[in-house]
């Protein structure tokens, strides 16, 4: 796990004064590199041992002879200029994350490494940093049934993957046949070989990744089929990534993360290949004319018209310059035979399809055959120990279309003159030149027409043109790219002239706009939207990343400030154009694109408004305003909008279903971040049968119970408001009617996806249960444990948004026990007595938690009042619970000393209990409250002031002509399961063991809410006051003025202001009931 201080001593290390900031950012490294299983390497033959830089003779520590320099020969002639100042050495995913946080915290450019070949250099930096994957070389083989996958590090290079499949397995993937080449730049740019037109590319077999996104988080991800296949358990499939596999098959170098390993399907190895190469005597440029028209004519077919065996054949045509003015002109030949058992019949199925080729050469033949050799040896470039790619420096094009090349005589022309021409020249210049055409189509084109399942948008390509330049001797290697002939020149003339885009994996450094190298234009639009989703902060910014269009949002903001209204509707709309959901303005406008118009023509609004989603927050809250609603729908909306708010340093409330009495969720003159559209449930069934839910926060309680009735048999507990958003419920304790024999909703709560107040997503789960609702185990899950603790239960938004909940549940009983006495009581003695007696049953040693009896004295009938919910555990039959319930129901009528006038109880269908959440027809909004946690039961059934107190008031209202439809007096007993459903330290619930909840709620008329606003600050300030109890964060009221006073019970505080620091620092999530934040008076 990454030292919590580590942030801190980068920060530290960089702003100490005085210092050189090379060696106060070696300073850093060095730190760093104690808590890594790897090293770092700096520049100047330096290292760090512990937290100290040695001299070069300690850099190759642990034996493995790794150093800076080592590493940076690497990187191919191209890049001599572009030495980085340090590299990391990764061993591990848990070393790529750790350095992702300090490159981050030190804001140093980065780039990411496996191989190093990169001909634009995007896996170095000039003093910057590298972190390297060179040294996370794991390879394993899954063998299931009939199939065998293979999972490899992105370390790994070719050579390295050939020697251990030849070892080791009988079967293999399609890849390159360069031996340096690490597979993660190789799969990431697609994945090109030899193979490719009978097999595709690489990353067509890539059925898997682990990945560290620009948060440090590791995800796992799999095509859903594949998943359970190899690692043999099925966790939650997320739609959101399967895109992220999708960009990662083929988009290129580091755009959305860094890929740690890849998990590969395969195929069987053929016992026999069949392989050649055949020579040819050029005269004169006309000849290479006649060559390439040759090649045109033999691939004339469009894939999958292919005449037999012409897919299986791959011909490798170079031209190159051989020293001393001598020409050669020849092509290697790859046939991998669908008949490969035995040598003779590889090669009585490989002869026609190799004859049929040269027969379209019109040239004289020098020397050449085909033979077939044992499948180990069809690699032959990845065991020659003398193959040095790293001295080349090549620019390579991909022929779009056909026509581009092969019909297009002029450029033809233009290509043999070139190549003609520098054979001639090179003989005195101390190196040589090479250039192949590579003809794809075949299996390249046909694996993934459409692009579903891979981002390599130049599949449908004809084929890749090369040029190279390669030194003969070392020295000066800036005139192979710059000089007379050098890829500069050829890049300019010839390339040019080609047309089509550049090649991912061999691209000149000169290119700068990703649409020279993605041609389709729905890739790179989809690439762009997982950009935003994984990387809205554009952590992997580089020459050739996917970038996001610029977004000018704070476009006219007028300098920022903490009053959203310094923000200007232009900037608001701008931010509009990049969400999937939109901004909400006051005045009847919102966004339309980039625009400001009116919302009842923004058919993407589905009909919300900023009226209509402001009347969600209460009537309490009328008198707020904020400056705009963000409406997010995705978590690159709420990165995006956490973003907007820090950098035009805005104040913003976070808001679920918006029921917040104390209208927490709003404010004025600010914003308000939405979670309304964020409605999805799913269920997540273990391999031991257990059923988990998942609700995303804007899920309101009658959404919930309509989902789970149509489609499961479980539910968890839950309040009964309707209207109520789990968001707010579950972050606040969640209390309902099943407290007493459940817990409290909180207490349901497995794990969480959070994303942090810095734009990291991360989930985070209970050990006992993550393994059970994802199908597996990460290992980093133990570091956010607190992160856990603290949304159970404290509040209102103060460490991240929550975006989604995981829930345990128990099963649906089948019938329970509810309704309602009524008693008689028209004086303020009577009043009084009333309530005692339902205190005293919950004193005596007999109350039952399976039900819940809860007082209620209603003005509008002006009666007293006991709703009852009995929860019966013999719950198969109306019989069963009735039989269950009735002695404790005549329990509890025995201590109650008031006439009952009326008895409504009996069994009820459990699905006709939830079914009134769905048919409840009076908004809460209409409401205004205040609640007090009665944190002992003494302060409210043996506290004379209050109880005399309160009987005066309540029968004064119930005669009094005031201007209210309706007042109701509540109280809900708690205890039992509410005390201890949890173990210790598992929630930060601070009130789970207080008696229950008195609530006292006024109902208005339209337009006098100021008249019932008095009246019910009157009723807190004198008879709620005298309960001496508190509130909690999901009943405190609009009176309350810091979360000290509405929780004074609360024994968390320390650690919930720790964990504050951790998640928060900069304390941009805050509001008046937060987590109060050292030394901010917040």
């Amino acid at each position: 796990m990454l030292r919590p201080m580590l942030g801190l001593l980068v920060a530290a290390a960089l702003a100490e004064g005085g210092a050189p900031k090379e060696a106060v950012e070696y300073e850093g490294l060095c730190r760093l590199a104690k808590d890594l299983a790897g090293k770092v390497l700096l520049r100047n033959a330096t290292c760090c041992l512990g937290v100290v830089r040695e001299a070069a003779y300690l850099c190759p520590v642990r034996g493995d002879g790794v150093t800076f320099n080592g590493t940076v020969e690497q990187y191919l002639v191209d890049c001599d200029g572009q030495m980085p100042r340090s590299v990391i050495i990764a061993r591990g995913s848990g070393d790529v994350s750790k350095a992702l946080a300090y490159v981050k915290a030190a804001n140093v450019e980065f780039r990411v490494k496996s191989g190093g070949h990169s001909q634009a250099c995007l896996s170095t930096v000039k003093d910057g940093v590298v972190i390297s994957l060179e040294q996370m070389k794991a390879i394993e083989y899954y063998a299931l049934g009939s199939e065998t996958f293979i999972s490899v590090e992105s370390g790994v290079t070719a050579s390295e993957l050939h020697a251990d499949y030849t070892e080791n397995s009988a079967v293999y993937f399609p890849h390159g046949l360069d031996p340096w080449i690490g597979m993660g730049g190789h799969m990431t740019g697609g994945g090109f070989g030899h193979l490719i037109r009978k097999f595709g590319f690489a990353s067509d077999f890539v059925v898997g990744a682990d990945i560290v996104l620009p948060s440090g988080e590791l995800v796992q991800v799999f095509e859903p089929e594949y998943e359970e296949r190899v690692t043999g358990k099925r966790s939650v499939y997320n739609p959101r990534d399967k895109d992220l596999l999708w960009a990662i098959k083929g988009s290129g170098h580091a755009n959305f993360g860094i890929v740690t390993k890849f998990y590969m399907r395969t195929i069987p190895r053929p016992e026999y290949v069949v392989l050649g190469a055949y020579e040819y005597a050029v005269a004169k440029a006309a000849d290479l004319e006649a060559y390439w028209t040759a090649i045109c004519a033999f691939y004339s077919e469009e894939p999958g018209d292919e005449a037999a065996g012409v897919r299986n054949l791959l011909v490798w045509p170079t031209v190159s310059q051989g020293g001393a003015g001598a020409f050669s002109l020849r092509f290697r030949v790859y046939y991998i035979p669908d008949s490969n058992g035995t040598a003779q019949g590889a090669l009585a199925e490989a002869t026609p399809v190799v004859n049929a080729f040269l027969a379209k050469v019109p040239l004289p033949l020098v020397s050449g055959g085909v033979q077939a050799a044992p499948q180990s040896s069809q690699f032959p470039d990845l065991v020659d120990p003398a193959f040095q790619r790293t001295s080349h420096t090549c620019v390579a094009r991909v022929v779009t279309a056909r026509a581009d090349v092969c019909g297009n005589t002029a450029w033809v022309r233009q290509f043999a003159n070139y190549l003609y021409a520098e054979t001639r020249l090179f003989a005195d210049r101390g190196s040589t030149f090479s250039s192949q055409f590579n003809v794809w189509g075949g299996a390249a084109a046909l694996a993934d027409p459409s692009f579903e399942r891979t981002s390599v948008s130049t599949r449908n390509a004809f084929g890749t043109v090369q040029y190279c330049r390669i030194p003969l001797a070392p020295g000066d290697r800036t005139p192979l790219i710059h000089g007379a002939g050098g890829t500069r020149e050829f890049n300019a003339t010839v390339l040019a002239a080609v047309g089509g885009v550049w090649y991912l994996n061999a691209m000149d450094p000169l290119v700068t706009e990703p649409e020279q190298v993605y041609p389709e234009p729905a890739v790179l639009a989809k690439l762009r939207t997982v950009k935003r989703a994984y990387d809205p902060l554009d952590v992997f910014a580089r020459p050739l990343g996917v970038a996001l269009p610029s977004s000018p949002f704070l476009a006219g903001a007028g300098g920022g400030g903490s009053a959203g209204g310094a923000v200007g509707p232009a900037a608001f709309c701008a931010l509009a154009a990049n969400l999937t959901g939109t901004v909400l303005l006051p005045s009847a406008t919102c966004c339309g694109g980039a625009a400001v118009q009116s919302c009842e023509s923004d058919a993407a609004n589905a009909g919300l408004s900023y009226a209509v989603s402001q009347q969600k927050t209460g009537i309490d809250c009328d008198a707020f305003a904020p400056s705009a609603l963000i409406v997010v729908r995705t978590l690159v909306d709420v990165k995006a909008a956490l973003a907007f708010a820090a950098a035009a340093k805005l104040a913003f409330r976070i808001r679920s279903g918006g029921q917040s009495p104390a209208c927490a969720s709003t404010c004025s003159d600010c914003v308000v971040i939405t979670l309304e559209a964020f409605e999805g449930i799913e269920y997540a069934r273990s391999q031991d049968g257990a059923t988990y839910i998942g609700v995303e926060p804007g899920v309101t309680v009658k959404r919930l119970v309509r989902d789970y009735l149509a489609h499961a048999d479980v539910y968890f507990p839950h309040g009964a408001h309707p209207t109520d958003g789990i968001g707010g419920h579950l972050a606040g304790g969640g209390a309902g009617m099943l407290t007493r024999k459940f817990g409290f909703a909180s207490d349901f709560v497995v794990g969480v996806e959070v994303v942090l107040a810095n734009g990291k997503f991360v989930k985070v789960f209970d050990e006992d249960h993550e393994e059970r609702v994802l199908g597996y185990r990460r290992a980093y899950n133990a570091e956010h444990q607190d992160l856990l603790w603290a949304v159970r239960g404290n509040g209102h938004a103060s460490v991240g948004v929550v975006t989604k909940y995981w829930l345990r549940t128990v099963p649906r009983p089948r019938y329970a026990v509810q309704g309602q006495y009524v008693f008689a009581g028209d004086t303020p003695t009577a009043i009084k007595s009333f309530w005692e007696s339902v205190c005293g049953y919950y004193a005596s040693g007999n109350a039952s938690r399976n039900l819940v009896a809860q007082p209620r004295i209603d003005a509008a009938s002006r009666v007293l009042a006991v709703a009852v919910f009995y929860f019966a555990d013999d719950n198969r039959t109306a019989a069963d619970a009735w039989a269950e319930a009735e002695p404790v129901l005549q329990d509890f009528l025995s201590h109650v000393s008031a006439p009952l006038l009326v008895e409504s109880v009996g069994p009820v269908k459990n699905d006709d209990q939830f079914l009134s959440l769905l048919t409840a027809t009076t908004p809460r909004t209409r409401e205004s409250c205040t609640s007090r946690v009665v944190l002992r039961r003494e302060a409210a059934c043996e506290n004379p002031a209050f109880l005399e107190g309160f009987a005066a008031r309540v029968y004064d209202e119930m005669l009094s002509p005031l201007l209210f439809q309706a007042f109701s007096v509540t109280f809900t007993p708690w205890g039992s399961a509410a005390a201890d459903a949890l173990p210790a330290g598992k929630s930060s619930l601070a009130h789970r063991a207080a008696f229950g909840l008195f609530e006292y709620c006024r109902d208005a008329f339209a337009g006098e809410r100021q008249t019932l606003w008095d009246a019910v600050d009157s009723f807190n300030a004198t008879v709620a006051a005298d309960l001496g109890a508190a509130w909690s964060p999901n009943y405190a009221d609009r009176t309350v003025p810091d979360r000290v006073n509405a929780l004074p019970f609360d024994t968390t505080a320390g650690e919930l202001e720790a964990i504050k620091a951790k998640y928060d620092p900069a304390n941009l999530i805050r509001g008046p009931l937060s987590v109060p934040f050292p030394a901010r008076g917040w």
